[in-house]
């Protein structure tokens, strides 16, 4: 839950919200949005979600004067090393961007937190936990089953086409071939998401404690990978260099032009 979290303050949110009709129009409604799923795992009751409807207001006003330029930084960096031909020390230099830009937007989210936390009951505490297993046992029911494999070189592909736009046929049966042949070791990434989720309630007990230093730091430590997981994580990096520079002069200006709207919607936000 908190490493979404972090997704939905950070960079990690523009591809989130990029695979709406309307990017606009997503970042708008994203109070909305946030504040559905968060009681969705918190089961809130009707003060709660007055109270936290009000707190996601006041973090996107702030979000938008604060973070959106460097949301449009971020994007011109990275059609900097698009036109540059990538390597991955530049991509590497983009995924720290977007940490800092979670851990602004979560050292300002929780002080706004707070109080709702420390408000939270035993049960709703409890509806946290069994929503997390939950979820957890939904991960693993899917990641081994027969359609396991597939379902990961999907989910790489449609992210792909979130950042890139469309993609021609070719370049798509190479990013599924490639996410087929990473070496993905199920003990060890069962282990990295029960360490994320333990992370979870302890980060946001924090907040509710007002630990606000303390919760930050245990959800920032989500967002990196573990020693066990960098293999199979520098099997992604490899294989997206490798499809970025093979892009056509047609397709990297097609890239261009997708994230040139981008650009524009975050600039329109922006003022509004």
């Amino acid at each position: 839950m908190l490493k979404r979290l972090a997704s939905l303050l950070s960079l990690a949110a523009l591809l989130l919200l990029a695979g709406c009709s309307s990017l606009t129009l997503a970042y708008q409604q994203l109070p909305l949005l946030a504040g559905l799923w968060a009681n969705s795992y918190l089961d809130l009751d009707n003060t709660q979600r007055a109270q936290l409807k009000q707190q996601l207001q006041a973090w996107q006003a702030w979000h938008r004067r604060e973070e959106l330029p460097h949301w449009q930084a971020l994007l011109a960096q990275a059609r900097a090393a698009l036109d540059g031909g990538v390597t991955a020390d530049e991509l590497f230099a983009l995924e720290r961007g977007a940490r800092a830009s979670a851990e602004r937007s979560l050292q300002h989210a929780a002080p706004l937190a707070a109080p709702l936390l420390a408000g939270l009951r035993a049960e709703q505490w409890q509806h946290l936990q069994h929503k997390l297993d939950e979820k957890s046992a939904e991960w693993r029911d899917k990641q081994t089953g027969p359609d396991g494999p597939a379902e990961r070189a999907k989910r790489y592909t449609t992210n792909l086409e979130r950042w890139l736009g469309d993609l021609d046929r070719s370049t798509r049966r190479q990013a599924r071939a490639d996410a087929l042949a990473w070496h993905f070791d199920l003990a060890t990434m069962a282990q990295g998401r029960a360490l994320r989720q333990a992370r979870t309630v302890d980060a946001l007990r924090a907040w509710a404690r007002h630990d606000l230093a303390g919760g930050t730091a245990l959800a920032m430590q989500n967002l990196l990978p573990l020693p066990a997981e960098q293999g199979y994580r520098d099997e992604i990096v490899a294989s997206l260099v490798k499809l970025l520079n093979g892009l056509t002069a047609e397709q990297r200006a097609a890239v261009r032009k997708h994230w040139a709207d981008w650009a524009a919607d975050l600039r329109t936000l922006q003022a509004g």
